[in-house]
């Protein structure tokens, strides 16, 4: 009788042609290369076309290491999170630059582009003080070599100066050099700590001795560490060169000085000539801590200790006696007394001997530079290879890819691997590995494509394909003999294709440096594509608005629930079982179940995006799992118009993203057409039935709703962000007391408003007029990217306008409540 009812109902519409993804690929308009088979690759993947729209694609000899290659695809896929400046909320900085360099070789370059204004123009840290070091201001520079985007690199410089100042607390004067506690270095459990840890501050004699301090055995002493001082030496060159591209000579003299300085303290303070290696100090007492820890190949990652006398103290510890183990490197070394290959106690984080990823992938990098410079007779490809092996290895777990936060050095084991927290860890770099370092592309700032292979002797193929460089899409096909790959006309050797088209080609797999024509003009209109944001993403959920409610929601202990509403709006969408991130109607009473969604404001879409999470497998019923696609969905406005009705919903796709458009109303039944796009509905209201399939319940990760983004001039406040959470897990919360109503946003006590993606109307920097449109009374501060402040006050209605300085691109106004309780309605630029 169900079935029926629904069937009747779809008499009234006309079938839109649900399209693969919700918008269109910023660089859909390049030609590529059609030589390997994309979907034979990711065939067991979750949301493949997710991946054949971003990822560049990879064949080797060696399949662990292309196994391992796919796996780390997904492991970004999981770690981006579809909302709002979203990963405002739980950023930790020292992953953050990993994540930068890992992600900008995906196809579209706003993935990296907005992790770096979180920290340029959003300020995660100077709303949440600085907390873990790292090297971002060195990775935007990195990401801007792969992508050419000189002109989103140059309008970053401010916030990147600012950024860098804030660190400036950690730096002593005396020695010129900065300081961090090895916990706030990322790196627990330290050398300094058990150093400085024992009885009256001396060293640790026996692990579990009363007379011990395990607070400075976890968290280590202030201490001047060879990897954040790398960290802050790059940065500051970093920013002189950014300057350098900017026309500002005053800034790239001061920067560049910086960094001389940093340098020579560094060379001076950190390098310890009896053992020749970079050494940790503690700060105050200018203890040396003598020993090698795995940092110290950092330096030469960041083009600091690169003449021969360092490249030559780096290879002592290069031996199977020192860091170089079975599942290593270790991030201690192995004669260190300290060093121990199992844990002490259950705790997760020990970096006195366990391999860590997030080590491991730098350590590679410096191996590489090395390697390809034939600088060492130690460190050659093959030395890199066999690193590059071992690394590969230690991300498998039960035989199957797999990363989590620390490895056994010796054991095929990790060692920190918590389950809900350590699973598909993005803490580290494996991609960029592959292309930059195995590959060998070595982007540059130059109209160049540089590449300096570091692939065994023995492989007679590979190929990359679908790599963004510098706006447009590389292939790179190494066949010996011509004969390997079929699906393609190409000549034997070395072939390299640029948006579909032969570049360059050259008999043997040796060092290649090739002249980019139209380059910058590539990367500008890359950049310019449209943009486009999810308005149905409430990283603040379960609070505020947007807000998601269903009429049953699964208790699987009968009382909390871990499977709330509100996580089909939170911007995780993921379809593992462990980590789990969704609704489900599991156990529900009844064959259908409803989901009704409320937006801030009305708003015009033409279709909605659906994840839908399925744990069953290809036998036909009771092989374990009880979730499917649902059997028929129908979407309706409040007045119950049917705006969209799949029944049976026999398109669903599994484990994936899945757009309904709306459909165009009907009164012919006859009418079959399948228009492409949706039809556009203005709402502010949402209602979707599920029916569950015959013995099976239903699951939803995420709902998203997706539209271009605001050109402007006019930005309404309760499209913003209205306040936070700050800092890991739940983090804690910031600006919450807000409240929207009568089409805008109230701001209480410390309450605030923010607007991500304002921009003139050219787009380009300089003081442009900002009208704030409210009423109520009392005060605000009004931030530009975290760089200027601007007090308004409001006592009634007004309109106050104040002249304000705009960055290039997307800027962030966030309105702060000084007193009073402000109403804003809106900004509008101009």
């Amino acid at each position: 009788m169900w079935g029926i009812f629904l069937n009747l109902m779809l008499l009234h519409l006309c079938y839109a042609q649900d399209p693969p993804r919700p918008y269109p690929p910023p660089d859909a308009y390049l030609s590529t290369t059609s030589i390997l088979n994309h979907s034979a690759y990711i065939n067991a993947f979750d949301d493949q076309q997710w991946f054949i729209d971003n990822i560049p694609f990879v064949d080797f000899p060696d399949k662990s290491i292309q196994d391992v290659y796919y796996y780390r695809t997904t492991v970004i896929k999981r770690h981006l999170k579809w909302a709002h400046e979203a990963s405002k909320f739980q950023t930790i900085p020292d992953s953050a630059a990993h994540q930068i360099i890992e992600s900008r070789w995906l196809r579209n370059p706003d993935y990296a582009n907005d992790v770096i204004q979180l920290y340029t123009r959003a300020g995660v840290e100077a709303i949440s003080g600085i907390t873990y070091t790292h090297y971002i201001h060195r990775a935007i520079f990195e990401n801007a070599e792969a992508t050419g985007d000189i002109s989103f690199l140059t309008s970053q410089l401010a916030g990147m100066i600012k950024s860098f100042e804030l660190w400036n607390v950690q730096f002593n004067e005396q020695t010129g050099l900065y300081h961090r506690t090895t916990t706030q270095d990322a790196q627990e459990y330290s050398l300094p700590g058990f150093a400085t840890g024992g009885p009256n501050g001396g060293p640790v004699e026996v692990w579990n001795s009363w007379d011990n301090n395990y607070s400075i055995i976890n968290a280590g002493p202030e201490t001047y560490r060879p990897s954040m001082n790398a960290y802050m030496t790059a940065g500051a060159q970093a920013i002189s060169e950014i300057a350098l591209l900017a026309g500002n000579a005053t800034l790239t003299l001061q920067w560049n000085g910086t960094a001389s300085s940093l340098l020579s303290k560094m060379e001076n303070i950190l390098w310890n000539q009896d053992l020749q290696f970079w050494i940790d100090v503690v700060e105050g007492t200018n203890l040396q801590i003598l020993g090698r820890e795995l940092i110290g190949y950092f330096p030469y990652r960041f083009g600091i200790g690169t003449a021969d006398n360092y490249i030559r103290g780096l290879e002592m510890g290069l031996t199977p006696e020192e860091f170089l183990t079975a599942y290593g490197p270790t991030t201690l070394e192995q004669t260190n007394p300290y060093y121990t290959a199992f844990k002490n106690f259950t705790y997760c984080c020990l970096w006195q001997g366990q391999s860590w990823p997030f080590s491991t992938c730098l350590y590679l990098d410096t191996l590489a530079g090395i390697a390809r410079e034939n600088r060492s007779t130690i460190v050659t490809p093959a030395f890199f290879q066999q690193a590059l092996s071992t690394y590969t290895a230690t991300n498998y777990k039960d035989g199957v890819p797999f990363t989590a936060e620390a490895h056994y050095p010796t054991n095929d084991q990790w060692s920190a691997d918590t389950t809900n927290h350590s699973e598909h860890y993005l803490h580290s770099t494996y991609i960029d590995n592959i292309i930059t370092g195995l590959i060998g592309v070595v982007p540059t700032m130059d109209d160049m494509l540089v590449l300096q292979p570091l692939v065994p002797d023995n492989w007679t193929y590979f190929a990359v394909e679908n790599l963004p460089y510098h706006g447009s899409l590389f292939t790179i096909l190494w066949d010996q003999t011509g004969s390997h790959y079929n699906t393609s006309n190409h000549t034997a050797g070395l072939s390299i294709y640029s948006n579909g088209s032969l570049l360059y080609n050259q008999p043997t797999l040796t060092p290649v440096n090739i002249t980019l024509f139209n380059s910058t003009e590539a990367a500008a209109t890359l950049a310019a594509q449209p943009r486009y944001e999810n308005i149905l993403a409430n990283p603040n959920a379960p609070w505020g608005l947007p807000n998601i409610s269903a009429d049953y929601v699964f208790a699987s202990n009968g009382d909390t629930s871990p499977y709330e509403a509100w996580r089909m709006i939170d911007g995780l969408m993921w379809y593992d079982r462990i980590p789990d991130n969704r609704w489900t109607n599991n156990q529900s009473t009844t064959p259908f179940d409803t989901i009704e969604i409320n937006l801030p404001r009305p708003r015009t879409f033409n279709s909605v995006s659906l994840a839908m999470y399925v744990d069953i497998g290809s036998a036909p019923l009771f092989d374990g799992g009880v979730i499917a696609c649902p059997e028929a969905i129908k979407i309706s406005t409040r007045n119950g118009s049917v705006l969209a009705e799949r029944n049976p919903w026999s398109s669903c796709v599994p484990n994936a993203l899945n757009t309904i458009l709306f459909d165009a109303p009907s009164t012919d039944p006859t009418n079959a057409t399948t228009p492409s796009t949706g039809t556009n509905v203005t709402t502010d209201y949402l209602s979707i039935q599920v029916v569950n399939q015959l013995y099976y319940a239903v699951a939803i990760s995420e709902i998203q709703i997706w539209v271009p983004a605001n050109p402007g001039p006019r930005y309404e406040a309760e499209d913003g962000l209205l306040g936070t959470f700050i800092g890991s897990y739940e983090g804690r919360p910031s600006g919450l007391n807000d409240t929207i109503q009568d089409g805008g946003v109230l701001l209480g006590e410390t309450g605030w408003a923010e607007i991500a993606d304002v921009r003139t109307s050219n787009g380009q920097a300089g003081p442009t007029n900002l009208t704030v449109i409210g009423s109520g009374t009392g005060t605000l501060n009004v931030t530009m990217n975290f760089l200027t402040n601007t007090t308004v006050t409001f006592s009634g209605t007004a309109n106050k306008t104040i002249e304000v300085e705009f960055l290039n691109g997307g800027n962030v106004v966030t309105m702060f409540q000084v007193s009073g309780m402000p109403f804003i309605d809106a900004i509008v630029v101009g």
